[in-house]
């Protein structure tokens, strides 16, 4: 219908369309900064720093057809913080994390802009910042990819590629974007790696860096950055 039209279009902005028959083509960080450089042209939040995620969610309601959202009681989502419903064009947000993002609590902020990540990359079905072990319903490889892509295209979204600098800190990007000290951290190393890649030139990270990062891996957070 007009609705579905409505969102292929405006999303055919957000960067280039995933084809079907090679879903599990990896989607490089160049792609996720580019949609997400777009989706805050279209919602005329291009330049702010540290956006308001409730202004974000009504921009994007007002936006995209497609685009609804609701608070409901915590006890009505036990097992999700927020989740996104592709098909019905649905973001579900627990009333204690609406609360939290609204005090600017960095966890919730990134819990929302992971959500709306599942919107802008055009992943379909149901998606949620869980707080439990789900079963999939689909390929499990083809969900992680998604989770992926949503968590990258979240951070890059709270703090682009185009708004850092390489002289910024840890605590400079905390500050200035609202995030925690771990999201803060991975995100610095992904935007050294981004622009050693712009630059053709290998860079050293600082060791300070170097050493979080590798201590993330262990604890299981998925990195992207070469720390080798």
């Amino acid at each position: 219908g007009l609705q579905t039209q409505d969102i292929q279009h405006k999303l055919h902005l957000v960067g280039s369309m995933i084809s079907r028959p090679d879903m599990l083509r990896h989607v490089t960080d160049e792609e996720i900064e580019q949609r997400v450089k777009v989706l805050r042209r279209e919602i005329g939040l291009q330049n702010q720093l540290r956006p308001d995620m409730m202004t974000v969610i009504q921009k994007l309601t007002t936006s995209f057809r497609h685009f609804t959202y609701q608070q409901v009681p915590d006890s009505e989502m036990p097992d999700a913080e927020a989740q996104w419903n592709a098909g019905k064009g649905l973001l579900r947000m627990r009333e204690s994390v609406v609360g939290a993002m609204q005090r600017g609590e960095p966890r919730a902020r990134m819990t929302i802009a992971n959500e709306i990540g599942h919107f802008a990359m055009r992943h379909s079905g149901v998606r949620n910042r869980s707080t439990a072990q789900t079963t999939a319903t689909r390929h499990l490889l083809e969900v992680k990819k998604e989770e992926s892509e949503a968590r990258r295209f979240a951070a890059m979204f709270l703090a682009p590629n185009y708004l850092l600098s390489s002289t910024d800190t840890v605590e400079d990007i905390m500050d200035r974007f609202g995030m925690s000290f771990e999201a803060a951290m991975i995100r610095k190393g992904e935007f050294d790696a981004f622009q050693r890649r712009a630059s053709g030139q290998r860079r050293e990270l600082p060791s300070v860096v170097v050493d979080y990062l590798k201590e993330a891996q262990r604890r299981g957070v998925k990195l992207r950055t070469d720390l080798d």
